[in-house]
């Protein structure tokens, strides 16, 4: 190459640099708008986050396919990328100012080898991408121009590579050049074909290969490639607030103390989301993740949630925030209420969006707008005229006790746990016989238990969920003014809902109570042999991990370890259980309203878990149970699984003899 080449490829680096740089001020002006600090607390997990999940790539490994073909891009490039920099540091740097190399003996020989594999492993990826992306075409994986390009572009710039490598060696003939083993075979056909003549392409190939690799880097602003800078960004910046906790606009003590009632209600455009959220917009790889998961999706509703994150990045890099409405216009109400929250798009999501917070802050401005249908209305005023979801008397809360021992805190304020029996647990019939079981438990291992009784009202995590905040906050306000009124120490629960409010929610508003779930306190039961069962009969059952339970609290071992004390049970786990399991449809408050679908999320997990050939199905959530034995219902089959909640199955086989 000539002389001056170096200070030519510098000055022309310069023109696609200032691209670059373009381009990423463009992008992160649209987020940072009007934001006056970031979220640097709690510094030491949040860069573990992004090293666990940018740079060990935690959840893209998760899927073998194409987790593997991801792996071996990045990989590959990274290993590439690596020693690109270590050309630039012994060339520019070293040798300029030390006169001496750093490429050189062994290192250098190790340095060739490496290079020339991981090339191959980056190409052997990138093939497996295009052929994913062209030829097998998963469903909800869309493919556009944009992947043509990138993966194009990064091929040649692999093969223009291996050929200058190849030329070079053919040319000079090291006695190394074995070690370039693909190098070296490009070389040996080089020469074959024409001999010393190779030289004379060489100058015109190594500035289409450098041209190309500098258009690659200018354009990571304006492609996809652009989550190589919003994932870490993401990454770092996510909220740290619990898995379970869903953002909080305002806090209602403030709003009433202050008596500005002015407040933020949800967000209906772009400029109205956070500036977190705008970044993680724009971190979607459209890998169709979260869409493939989605129980909505599923059950052919119009949510997916990929295409709804892309959608408001579209309106979002327009850059213009008018405050014009995005819902109706470009997100429409279907998509939003066809959410069950159920997170296992977040939990799929490997540059960590969070669509719940997205899909709840566009429901809550509905609420607050009064843009919601009828039964939607009529939930709300049941939570806040009867203090139940159900609109049934509170003074019925007790009716389901008839004939068994159970005390208030009135008549017990000395208890070793106050037992949150809950809306469904208290009012549903089908699950009244959980409450029942439960109790039959706690009296046989003599746990000192009270009731809150007519006191007990719903904590509204279904009015959170829904979008109405002040409902919730108000519930959650009054009821730990309750908690500390009888000096509540420990809560058990039956629902995983009321279990990951108090849990993960209540704390924000002053709650300090232990919150401990029913699959929690019965294992811990058996295993201090507080509670001892008879021998059952054999069957075969699979267990439900309800999305609250598991993924969202992550509780798998304890029911486990339930089914296996209570006899002769053998456990098939369907295909998608832990923090893979599927949603019975019911969160996110869709029990209590009607969702359009072409086939019921219910019925999908029904049939999966009857497929698993058990003729018990096991939750323990009350409404994962109701949503089950409604697809039993309509169930076309001769099949008589039946569904339980784990409470009921313990208490089946508690020996009589404990109570005395």
């Amino acid at each position: 190459m000539p002389v001056l080449t170096p200070l030519i490829m510098y000055t022309v680096l310069s023109g696609f640099t200032a691209i670059f740089i373009y381009g990423v001020y463009r992008r992160l002006r649209i987020y940072f708008r009007g934001v006056t600090y970031f979220q640097t607390n709690e510094l030491g997990s949040r860069v573990k986050r992004v090293l666990a999940n940018v740079l060990a790539q935690r959840k893209v490994v998760r899927k073998h396919y194409p987790g593997l073909m991801h792996s071996l891009i990045y990989v590959g490039f990274l290993v590439l990328l690596i020693g690109t920099l270590l050309v630039f540091l012994d060339y520019d740097i070293w040798m300029t100012l030390f006169h001496e190399q750093i490429l050189v003996g062994n290192f250098y020989l190790v340095y060739e080898t490496s290079l020339d594999a991981f090339g191959l492993v980056a190409i052997t990826g990138l093939v497996f991408a295009i052929f994913r992306r062209s030829v097998t075409k998963p469903s909800n994986l869309p493919s556009s121009k944009d992947d043509l390009f990138i993966f194009s572009i990064l091929l040649v710039i692999l093969f223009t590579g291996y050929i200058m490598e190849g030329i070079r060696l053919a040319v000079d003939n090291p006695p190394w050049a074995k070690w370039s083993f693909v190098g070296y075979r490009v070389a040996l056909l080089l020469n074959a074909s024409y001999g010393k003549q190779v030289a004379s392409f060489y100058p015109a190939l190594w500035w289409f290969h450098a041209v190309l690799a500098f258009t690659a880097v200018a354009a990571i602003p304006y492609t996809k490639l652009f989550h190589l800078v919003t994932s870490p960004l993401n990454a770092l910046f996510a909220d740290q607030r619990p898995i379970g906790q869903l953002s909080t606009p305002f806090n209602l003590r403030e709003v009433l103390a202050s008596g500005n009632f002015d407040v933020k209600m949800g967000a209906a455009a772009i400029s109205e989301f956070s500036w977190q959220e705008r970044l993680s917009f724009d971190s979607c790889t459209t890998c169709g993740r979260c869409s493939n998961v989605c129980p909505a999706t599923a059950a052919g509703t119009p949510l997916s949630p990929m295409h709804l994150i892309l959608k408001l990045r579209n309106v979002m890099l327009t850059e213009k925030e008018t405050g014009t409405s995005l819902i109706g216009p470009i997100i429409n109400q279907e998509e939003l209420w066809a959410c069950t929250t159920c997170r296992a798009c977040v939990h799929e999501c490997p540059v960590l969006i969070d669509h719940i917070d997205a899909i709840v802050d566009m429901r809550r401005h509905l609420v607050g707008e009064g843009k919601v249908d009828r039964p939607k209305r009529d939930l709300l005023n049941n939570l806040t005229n009867s203090t139940n979801p159900y609109g049934l008397p509170s003074n019925d809360r007790l009716n389901w006790t008839k004939n068994l021992d159970v005390k208030t805190v009135r008549e017990q304020p000395e208890f070793e746990v106050l037992y949150w029996v809950g809306c469904s647990g208290s009012y549903d019939p089908r699950n009244q016989a959980v409450s029942r079981a439960l109790v039959k438990i706690l009296n046989a291992a003599k746990v000192r238990f009270s009731v809150l009784g007519n006191e007990e009202k719903c904590n509204c995590e279904v009015a959170r969920r829904l979008g109405e905040e002040g409902r919730f906050q108000q519930a959650a306000l009054e009821l730990i003014e309750v908690f500390e009124k009888y000096n509540v120490k420990k809560v058990l629960t039956q629902c995983p809902h009321c279990f990951n409010t108090f849990k993960n929610e209540y704390p924000e508003f002053g709650a300090s109570f232990q919150v401990i779930h029913h699959t929690q306190f019965i294992a811990e039961l058996l295993e201090s042999k507080r509670l001892i069962l008879r021998r059952g009969a054999e069957q075969v059952a699979t267990f439900h991990d309800p999305c609250y339970l598991g993924r969202y609290n992550s509780v798998f071992d304890a029911p486990r370890s339930i089914l296996s004390s209570v006899g002769q049970v053998t456990i098939r786990e369907m295909p998608r259980h832990g923090k893979d399991s599927f949603c019975c449809g019911a969160g996110g408050a869709n029990f209590w309203y009607k969702v359009d679908q072409k086939r019921r999320t219910n019925l999908i997990r029904f049939e999966e878990a009857v497929e698993t050939g058990s003729n018990t199905i096991v939750t323990a959530c009350p409404f994962c149970t109701s949503m089950f034995e409604d697809a039993a219902l309509s169930f076309e089959s001769t099949n008589s699984t039946r569904v339980r909640d784990i409470a009921e199955l313990v208490a089946d086989l508690i020996d009589s003899s404990q109570f005395y």
